[in-house]
């Protein structure tokens, strides 16, 4: 069977029986993993996402895509929806699948769900994917609303099949028979008015900036249809990275689920909770201090020692405990950087890390700390190198221990 005309596929597949009626969706993966609930965009279904359950399972996330209700095997919602009650839905849904924090995927429609259920029960999202997040202007909302989808009438003669297949074929000109076949089946399983979800989005405007602080990636292929909106939303984002699968459409999940499943389960293990996230023991490091900032540091595991003093002694010989955090996170972000570049083969050529960390004083008499790398590779690339930090910050257990905690900025110099 082709990886893209599954409507059924090999994952997994149940029913919820909630309120307005039945709920189909697919999983992967160990229940005990970090869950990742992937929201597709409309008016398709969690077929979309068939092919890279099994991929995301085999990184050590627990995949849940779901048939939006009206969509797919869903039932249908009582009444239009707006996105706030489509969201509340997804609660409902988490709910009924006995999880409690979960990382959300969006695409398109997805999305835009996806944002406003974070923003109902932020303290539960560990972290956003937006597959493609559709950020109109009001303007670009009320002229879509008024004519992008409008319908079909089914006739005897089947002339509506064309009227469907001619819409998919102008909004993916490039993507498979297959995928374009199943998508048919999708709009038919919906009804003439197809439309019902992106009135919704059309009708609603999100509160972006209230998203801040969500650990976010923008995460698509580089052919998909709002790849043109990427100044818009990196501009709205500012702090996700965007990572774009070369020759990836709308359907890159089908088309490249490992690509796809490798960007998504890195985003999810970064920002899993610590209870949740797989960890197999490698080293454990033993060090003694006595004395404290003006004492002595002895390795228990092995040859080193150090005289350790105050920052506000630097005249004295010796080291102190920022100096010692900043060598080993620069350290382990160089090896972090190799081990990526190796897998991605490419070669960066030398690089230099450069960690700066800085002690400082926060409100109510407490004290905290603050991190900037510096990669330096001039003979890598800019644009390779900035991929491959990105990848690495996801990889270095440093980057890993104090994300959410501590505030780190990353300076790239590549060359070219």
């Amino acid at each position: 069977m082709s990886n893209a005309s599954h409507l059924r596929g090999d994952s997994p597949r149940a029913y919820l029986t909630l309120p307005w009626g039945q709920v189909h969706y697919r999983a992967a993966g160990d229940p005990a993993a970090p869950p990742l609930v992937l929201l597709h965009q409309s008016p398709l279904s969690s077929a979309t996402y068939e092919p890279a359950l099994a991929e995301l399972a085999g990184h050590g996330v627990h995949a849940i895509a779901v048939d939006t209700p009206g969509f797919g095997l869903s039932d249908a919602a009582p009444a239009q929806w707006t996105i706030p009650e489509y969201a509340r839905a997804i609660w409902q849904i988490i709910d009924a699948l006995g999880l409690g924090r979960v990382h959300l995927l969006g695409q398109h429609t997805g999305a835009i769900i996806a944002a406003e259920a974070a923003l109902q029960q932020r303290d539960r999202v560990t972290g956003l994917i937006f597959q493609g997040i559709p950020l109109y202007s009001p303007a670009e909302r009320a002229e879509k609303k008024a004519g992008y989808a409008p319908g079909y009438t089914v006739t005897a003669d089947g002339a509506h099949l064309t009227v469907i297949w001619d819409r998919i074929r102008w909004l993916y000109p490039t993507i498979s028979g297959e995928s374009a076949s199943r998508q048919v089946a999708e709009y038919l399983s919906v009804g003439p008015d197809y439309a019902v979800a992106y009135r919704a989005v059309f009708d609603h405007e999100l509160d972006v900036p209230a998203l801040a602080g969500i650990p976010t990636l923008l995460l698509h292929g580089d052919q998909d249809v709002l790849n043109r909106m990427n100044d818009v939303v990196t501009a709205a984002f500012p702090d996700a990275p965007l990572v774009t699968i070369p020759g990836g459409t709308d359907f890159v999940a089908e088309e490249q689920p490992q690509a796809f499943a490798k960007e998504a389960a890195a985003h999810v293990l970064a920002h899993a909770p610590r209870g949740q996230a797989p960890f197999t023991p490698v080293y454990t490091a033993r060090v003694a201090v006595t004395g404290g900032r003006g004492g002595t540091a002895n390795s228990l595991t092995g040859d080193f020692t150090a005289t350790l003093v105050r920052p506000t002694d630097r005249t004295a010989a010796g080291t102190d405990p920022e100096e010692l955090f900043a060598a080993g996170y620069a350290a382990c972000f160089d090896s972090a950087l190799a081990v990526v570049a190796r897998r991605e083969r490419i070669s960066t050529g030398p690089v230099e890390v450069t960690a700066a960390v800085t002690l400082g004083t926060a409100p109510g008499g407490t004290y905290r700390i603050e991190a900037a790398l510096r990669i330096q590779a001039p003979d890598c690339p800019q644009q390779d190198l900035e991929r491959l930090v990105r990848q690495a910050d996801l990889v270095c257990p440093y980057s890993n221990a104090i994300r959410g905690n501590t505030k780190v900025t990353i300076e790239v110099i590549g060359g070219g």
